[in-house]
């Protein structure tokens, strides 16, 4: 692909609108954009609200009991909880506007690939801390007489099954897309920067 002509084509005053159309298009851009906003925002909001709700509900029944049964539970939140901030504060990361519209959009989409390729990571680290505290819940579950330890066996194979899936999805979308993509978009960066 050859950024030059594009480029050329693109600043063309063919393709380029009058002031009014400008402006109008300006406008929509910034309603697309907040619109946008409020639903990465709500969709955020979700998981967090889920989140809150199970960590009061845990922490409720960790207090009225006497034996300190459900601890478990609380740090297998508490890895939830590390792992939802880790993924906030990566949404708040400001992007470099270089005046060079293509390439701008280019390193945008790159760093989006970047910030999703690394929520993988932490995906992939945060996995094995979970899985302590879900042996722990689940060996604390049988010491209590809550669940027998056939049902133990159960739910941790359910468990372990489940992640292993969660795992092998996100690996086999880290190595088929991500990469792929993030090589095709640093190609393309490239022969702009040329």
């Amino acid at each position: 692909m050859e950024f030059d002509r594009l480029e050329q084509a693109w600043r063309s005053e063919a393709n380029t609108p009058g002031a009014e159309l400008r402006t109008l298009l300006k406008e929509q851009l910034m309603e697309t954009l907040k619109t946008r906003r409020r639903t990465e925002l709500l969709l955020a909001g979700i998981p967090t609200a889920a989140l809150t709700l199970f960590t009061v509900v845990a922490l409720a029944a960790v207090l009225r009991s006497q034996t300190g049964a459900g601890w478990p539970g609380i740090a297998m939140l508490g890895v939830c909880w590390v792992v939802a901030g880790g993924v906030t504060l990566r949404c708040f990361r400001r992007r470099r506007d270089t005046g060079a519209p293509l390439r701008d959009t280019v390193a945008a989409l790159l760093a989006a690939n970047r910030a999703a390729r690394k929520n993988f990571q932490l995906f992939w680290i945060m996995l094995p801390v979970f899985m302590f505290p879900l042996a722990m819940a689940i060996q604390k579950l049988i010491e209590d007489g809550r669940m027998n330890t056939a049902a133990g066996w159960q739910a941790g194979l359910v468990c372990g099954v489940a992640l292993a899936a969660s795992l092998g999805w996100n690996t086999l979308r880290y190595f088929l897309v991500m990469k792929p993509e993030q090589r095709r978009l640093e190609r393309l960066l490239a022969e702009y920067g040329e």
